[in-house]
């Protein structure tokens, strides 16, 4: 069985998870909470990745849809979610059940 990817590309954040300061953003809060669920549900079959402006740039010009939409939009396009380098998502963070249907669907065609 092959492993599954899902990139998040994010803008620049103040750190790794952008859950800090005194107001944290709620969008990712629940971001957060979504990839610990990703990680104990896939666990083995899934590789989560965050690739963030501010901490791994060099992961946009990896896939070139990617670095293409940030190059044309800017970081308002951002966040863009990728499973297996495959687009599914720009400018929000996806809900636990869009996410868990999307890599159903890609799960089950591999």
């Amino acid at each position: 069985m092959r492993k599954n990817e899902l990139i998040i590309y994010e803008g620049a954040m103040c750190c790794s998870t952008g859950v800090c300061g005194p107001e944290p953003d709620q969008a990712l809060i629940a971001w957060n909470e979504t990839i610990k669920k990703l990680q104990s549900q896939y666990n083995g079959q899934l590789n989560i990745i965050r690739a963030s402006l501010a901490f791994n740039s060099l992961m946009f010009f990896a896939n070139k849809e990617v670095f293409q939409l940030v190059k044309d939009n800017g970081g308002t396009i951002l966040p863009i979610t990728a499973i297996n380098g495959e687009i599914v998502a720009r400018q929000r963070y996806l809900k636990y059940d869009e996410i868990k249907k999307l890599l159903e669907e890609r799960i089950a065609n591999d």
